[in-house]
């Protein structure tokens, strides 16, 4: 496979040169680049190598589109959101409807998850070999071991996730090889989670120490074992993951919730970073009436105590690489294409992910949860005229962007709401408002060179698992409520009286919404009629085409739509045909993304408006 020759000759800047005999040279030894013989022969050297492996998490946040990482697409294919956006953003579109707008498909998400698989391989082959007197101590040793199995593990996770099977790859040598069934996958990503719970010291929690802040812990191996036990257990309807139980799962949940040091923020609002001091006006000692200021949030900062397991990207590393754009594909779109007072303190992109306006009646009406929930409003981005559009149950509720008019020339599926939690915030330079920066980044002390760009001035973490779905994880697989009331007591609502399945579901649905899970949810809670669920409550819902309500609300494509494509999908998603082709066929494509049938392709004209 033509992924797997390149990644070997970039990774560690291995050179050609240096695996070639030449006869003509007196000196084969190459004195200014690693190779195989001089790499890796101390610590800083296997640190360099696991880092390598995480420098493969944000490739697809940033180097390409977003509309391929698993929190955007598990967004987009839920039926938390429409693909919004202006008649060009069919990739968003697509995947709304479990389709996707080109024949490669997800084709850098494969190479970056295939270049982060090479690189933990050759961490694994490496690190065990090395004396362990190169290290501080056995503990360093072992938990630099222990993260490149959980990064692997991690890697083949969200693979499996995508496109169900793939050819498992454990050793470096480029190989063309056919898909791996699905019981040698996730037997290979527990037990590469097992070693690597059974490695990493458990000294090594939730810190903010130069160093260790945002690396993995045997703590984000345990929440994953149990995410990955959940999602094959109900999927795939079994009764344990490879021979792992779930009283084995329960276990590692409760070492994590107890002994991790990770633990719940005072308000979950505080983890998103429209709370910012910066676009709230607090850092200057004053208050620039947004919704954060009128609440009194402050942001807890990046590599939150609640965030278990994310990408983390550097506010402060210089130059324009490493950023999280899926605040831009979120963000508002207005005439001038550039933030304003009109948008404040929300930055400018492309209306990707309009919120599911059925989902929101659905929360602010359910006598569960309701307006009371600060969860809702400070999940949902309200703007324009949505108490007008939405007069039937909004009650006396205030729009928060209610002077923003939007772009009604370009925008499509336009619900009113937004996604709050990842959309791009701006800020001003000062408290006279002197310049309004496209980014709020670029307010903070020593912030990167160029950061005040709505694209790669987004440096906030992509999370993929919070504290709270620990406590969350637990209650499912106990049966009990403790983890919903505690979130719910925080979140403002009185506790629920004791344990039922469709609580746990509720609660999943609002304390985790726009955060990648709700799409997994369902298909592992109702593997055959997920898609059914996700039409029928898309099915209808409020939507302004270029500034005109649409007759009957949101539509499905007739003879093409959502069940039809997870009863052909099962909601996975296509492997590049470049692939398959460079592959001489050894490789097939996911059953239901056949290419020539062009039923999976969805482009410009396709919407049912």
């Amino acid at each position: 496979m033509k992924i797997m020759k390149r990644v070997i000759y970039s990774l560690f800047a291995i050179s050609l040169l240096a695996l070639t005999a030449c006869d003509a040279m007196l000196d084969t030894t190459n004195w200014t680049k690693y190779d195989t013989s001089s790499f890796p022969i101390s610590q800083k050297d296997a640190e360099q190598a696991v880092n390598s492996i995480y420098n493969r998490l944000s490739r697809v946040y940033c180097d390409f589109d977003p509309d391929q990482s698993t929190i955007f697409v598990s967004c987009l294919a839920s039926d938390e959101c429409f693909g919004g956006g202006s008649t060009s953003n069919t990739g968003a579109q697509g995947l709304d409807r479990l389709m996707y707008d080109e024949n490669e498909g997800f084709h850098n998400a494969w190479d970056s998850y295939y270049e982060g698989i090479f690189r933990a391989n050759y961490a694994l082959t490496e690190l065990p070999k090395m004396s362990d007197d190169l290290f501080e101590s056995t503990d360093v040793k072992n938990y630099l071991i222990g993260q490149a199995y959980f990064l692997r593990a991690w890697f083949n996770f969200e693979m499996a996730l995508t496109y169900e099977t793939f050819p498992l790859l454990t050793e470096t040598a480029p190989v063309n090889k056919a898909r791996t069934d699905v019981e040698t996958i996730y037997a290979s990503i527990t037990e590469d989670l097992k070693k690597a719970i059974e490695l990493m010291p458990a000294k090594y929690g939730y810190t903010r120490e130069p160093g260790l802040t945002g690396r993995a812990t045997k703590y984000a191996a345990e929440a994953v074992m149990a995410r990955a036990f959940l999602f094959y257990t109900g999927f795939y309807k079994k009764t344990n993951m490879c021979g792992v139980t779930k009283e084995q799962v329960i276990a590692w949940l409760e070492d994590c919730k107890n002994n991790s040091g990770f633990a719940l923020e005072n308000d979950q609002r505080e983890i998103w970073p429209y709370t910012n001091e910066y676009s709230s006006g607090f850092a200057y000692n004053t208050d620039f009436d947004t919704y954060a200021s009128r609440e009194g949030l402050r942001w807890v900062g990046n590599h939150s105590k609640e965030t278990v397991w994310a990408c983390h990207f550097s506010i402060t590393n210089r130059g324009t690489t490493g950023w999280n754009r899926m605040g831009e594909f979120f963000a508002l779109r207005n005439p001038g294409s550039s933030p304003n007072a009109k948008t404040y303190p929300y930055g400018i992109g492309y209306t990707n992910g309009t919120v599911n306006s059925k989902l929101v009646e659905e929360w602010a009406t359910d006598p569960d949860y309701g307006w009371a929930d600060k969860r809702l409003f400070g999940s949902v981005l309200a703007v324009d005229n949505a108490n007008e559009r939405h007069s039937a149950w909004w009650g006396d509720q205030p729009v928060e962007l209610a002077a923003h008019d939007g772009n009604d020339s370009k925008e499509v599926e336009k619900t009113m709401f937004h996604i709050k939690k990842y959309t791009v915030p701006v800020a001003y330079e000062d408290a006279n408002k002197s310049v309004l920066y496209a980014n709020f980044t670029y307010c903070i002390p020593g912030a990167a060179d160029g950061a005040d760009h709505h694209q790669y001035g987004n440096r906030n973490d992509a999370i993929y698992v919070r504290f709270a779905d620990v406590l969350l994880m637990l209650d499912e697989l106990k049966e009990t409520a403790d983890g919903m009331n505690t979130l719910r007591e925080r979140a403002g609502l009185q506790p629920y009286g004791g344990y039922s399945f469709e609580r746990l579901q509720k609660e999943r649905k609002y304390e985790l919404i726009f955060e990648g899970l709700r799409f997994n949810d369902l298909r592992r809670w109702y593997p055959e009629t997920a898609g059914q669920i996700i039409a029928n409550n898309q099915k209808g819902a409020f939507i302004e085409y270029r500034g005109t309500p649409v007759d009957g609300g949101w539509k499905d494509i007739d003879g093409n739509g959502i069940v039809k494509r997870y009863e052909e999908t099962r909601g996975f998603w296509p492997i590049s045909p470049t692939q398959i082709t460079l592959s001489e066929g050894v490789l097939e494509q996911t059953p239901g993304w056949v290419t020539g049938e062009n039923t999976h392709l969805f482009s410009n004209g396709n919407l049912p408006y």
